[in-house]
């Protein structure tokens, strides 16, 4: 019971966590102790079973079959927190490093209702890729967002009807007979115990010897009439393969035929029948059946992907992309979206061209792959996405620029300062400030000082002063005391809040002299300037509360 009372204790800890993260900055004691406290929790309750595994359910949480917190309070649960968005496990491995603790405390000490109104929790973590927190997901939750299953499944499913034209061959191949009669015959122990250690010592999957059978017959094979046939049999075992998730014999095929080509292990006039197999693989065929493949729950290694992605050529590209728009599962389209991101290193425009697909939910996932690549030539491509009539897609872009642009878009992204959406606004001043140059701290500060600056809301002003805080120079200073000081008789609330944005600015600066303004400012009836004010004063007393 002892450990049920610190798993207890550690749900209780994380919620507290939520709270102060959004609270404290970064480089406070407060928000560094609260990581440290998380962290040595959860990995002291990780290393006596290897791992800890939470159960989701709406107002519940589970330790196994131990109920260990309920709540129904709808903005304070926990479990409700996580099950909104799908996720009905989460599970902590042993060897937990600290900076996925942190991560994964910043993503759900978040105000999703204010900072991040378009992304979901699922969505963060996956972005994050975790290798020490696996999550277990109800998919129909996450697929009614985007739309996922108004997609038509069945055309990919029926894009190949050569199923049973393979089995054929795979069973010609390999001498595989079928009789209409049986005879029975009785047998022996000895008889027993010899099919037995045939069965355990015959590979249940054949077509790794079935395409080493082929590859001998390509040897002797004479004219072009077998050159095909043998070509054909190497097509559709590749098919098999692939929908069966054996990605090895596939793997080994094409290295095998482009080894054989670069050192002429077989006559010039076979190499163009190798060629076409090779360019099969890339085939929308083959990549139909391998979105089933992964739709069906088939799970790989991430080593068998990547090598399976080194196999590909960039002519996959397009019917890559059209398969994310058509696969069903979150596991899956992260699979395809790593594929890609693997091979878009070799052709950024084969990419960048997915850009232009009519489904929203496509072009957000490339535009996170662009970012994935890093490769600084997208950005031409990335700065026409901020025009997307979706919100989702243009707040993605944004992202995006702000990671790979440099001064040349910042004068882009301040158009975006004036979207009618306020979380593309405050994606912007987060891209903005990232770049971090002179124009980008003008552009701020300006904003700051302009008329309707004071009509913003309030986490949007608090993001643009936290904006402001990574250039903690003289001028920084004297703009966020005289908003500190500014009193007003007319939006006296709007007025506040400015006041609370630069309190919490203040004190990321360090700002000694504001120190006196805030002493004043700690007992205002206004509940967010008081509790901001009564927090930039803790932070400025190193985190001492």
């Amino acid at each position: 019971m002892a450990e049920i009372e610190e798993i207890k204790d550690l749900l209780q800890s994380l919620i507290k966590a939520k709270k102060n993260l959004r609270l404290y900055p970064e480089n406070n004691p407060i928000y560094k102790k609260t990581i440290d406290a998380i962290y040595s929790r959860i990995s002291s309750a990780v290393e006596a079973d290897g791992s800890l595994t939470f159960r989701i359910r709406q107002y519940d949480i589970f330790l196994r079959d131990d109920l260990i917190y309920h709540n129904e309070d709808k903005e304070e649960s926990l479990s409700l927190f996580f099950f909104k968005d799908g996720v009905r496990e989460i599970t902590f491995k042993q060897g937990i490093p600290p900076e996925e603790v942190e991560d994964f405390l910043k993503i759900i000490s978040m105000d999703f209702d204010k900072e991040a109104l378009d992304d979901d929790v699922v969505t963060l973590m996956w972005e994050r890729d975790f290798h020490f927190i696996d999550y277990l997901v109800d998919d129909t939750i996450l697929l009614e967002d985007e739309g996922y299953e108004e997609m038509a499944t069945e055309e990919a499913k029926g894009a190949y009807a050569g199923g049973e034209e393979v089995l054929r061959a795979y069973d010609d191949a390999l001498g595989i007979e079928r009789s209409s009669a049986i005879s029975i015959v009785p047998l022996t122990n000895n008889d027993l115990k010899s099919i037995i250690e045939e069965i355990e010592n015959e590979p249940t999957d054949k077509t790794f010897l079935l395409m080493q059978i082929l590859f001998d017959m390509l040897a002797e094979a004479q004219g072009k009439a077998e050159f095909q046939e043998i070509k054909d049999f190497m097509k559709k075992t590749i098919v098999y393969s692939i929908s069966h998730g054996n990605l090895d014999t596939v793997i080994y095929t094409i290295k095998k035929i482009r080894n054989s080509i670069k050192r002429s292990l077989y006559p010039d006039e076979v190499n163009p029948y190798l060629k076409g197999v090779d360019y099969h693989l890339n085939s929308a065929g083959c990549i139909l059946t391998l979105g089933d493949i992964l739709d069906s729950g088939a799970e790989f290694e991430a080593d068998t992907l990547h090598e399976f992605s080194q196999v590909l050529s960039k002519a996959s590209i397009p019917p890559l992309i059209s398969l994310l728009g058509e696969l069903k599962n979150i596991s899956s389209r992260k699979a395809v979206i790593n594929i890609i991101s693997e091979l878009g290193k070799q052709d950024i425009n084969a990419v960048a061209n997915g850009l232009s697909d009519r489904r929203w939910y496509v072009v957000r996932n490339i535009i996170y792959i662009l970012r994935q690549i890093g490769d600084r030539r997208a950005i031409e491509y990335l700065t026409r996405s901020i025009r997307h009539p979706d919100k989702r897609v243009r707040k993605e872009a944004i992202r995006a620029l702000g990671e790979m642009g440099s001064g040349d878009v910042v004068s882009i992204l301040k158009g975006c300062l004036t979207d009618s959406d306020e979380s593309i606004r405050v994606t912007a001043v987060r891209a903005i400030g990232h770049i971090g140059t002179i124009v980008s701290k003008k552009i701020i500060t300006d904003c700051i000082r302009g008329k309707d600056f004071r009509d913003l809301g309030f986490s949007e002003k608090r993001e643009y002063f936290e904006t402001l805080a990574k250039w903690p120079e003289g001028d920084t200073e004297e703009l966020v005391l005289r908003v500190l000081k500014k009193q007003t008789f007319f939006k006296r609330i709007k007025n506040d809040e400015t006041r609370a944005a630069a309190a919490y600015c203040a004190a990321l600066i360090g700002s000694e002299e504001a120190a006196g303004i805030l002493e004043k400012l700690k007992d205002s009836k206004n509940r967010i300037l008081k509790e901001h004010v009564i927090s930039a004063i803790n932070m400025l007393n190193n985190g001492k509360v």
